[in-house]
């Protein structure tokens, strides 16, 4: 995950954020019930045949005038379970920008992720780096203006209500 992603100051042999970067970046929330996708997705345990979840998050803000550019970050893994084979595992990731005044959802978009899992191995990453999302500057901090949502889309408990605070 380029490290621009996460803030900070930029290490050695690496570019310098782009002029207009801003520390104040919206922080990034993982949907309740949408951290990880089991299949089947009411198997316990001992019939798991795998398990995709949510890792690592990040995000970048660059301000341009009266507009945020918000660019986000994401990995995560496949693992099998009990009744898994080896193979390439996927499903359907959003990424979305929530307007905290009003609770409304500015901008969102689906990205189908997928892991592969080798013969003789148990587990398999996925990154995924979004579309940038261009949203407008309300205040001098964006994060007290948006906050960045994430999750798999099958399974989750409650869609946009609760979230749990994930990184970044």
């Amino acid at each position: 995950m380029p490290s621009i992603f996460g803030g900070g100051e930029p290490k050695e042999g690496q570019p310098p954020a782009p002029p207009g970067a801003t520390p104040d970046c919206p922080e990034v929330f993982v949907e309740s019930g949408a951290a990880m996708l089991r299949s089947p997705p009411d198997a316990d345990g001992a019939n798991v045949r795998y398990q995709l979840s949510l890792g690592e998050t990040a995000r970048e803000c660059v301000v341009e005038g009266d507009r945020l550019t918000i660019r986000v970050g994401l990995e995560g893994s496949a693992v099998l379970g009990a009744l898994g084979q080896p193979g390439a595992f996927g499903a359907n990731l959003r990424v979305a920008i929530r307007r905290l005044k009003d609770d409304t959802l500015v901008a969102s978009k689906i990205y189908r992720v997928s892991a592969s899992i080798p013969k003789g191995a148990a587990r398999g990453e996925f990154q995924v780096i979004a579309d940038p999302f261009t949203v407008p500057v309300m205040s001098p901090r964006a994060q007290d203006d948006y906050e960045i949502l994430v999750g798999f889309t099958q399974g989750a408990e409650k869609p946009v209500a609760e979230k749990k605070r994930k990184g970044g």
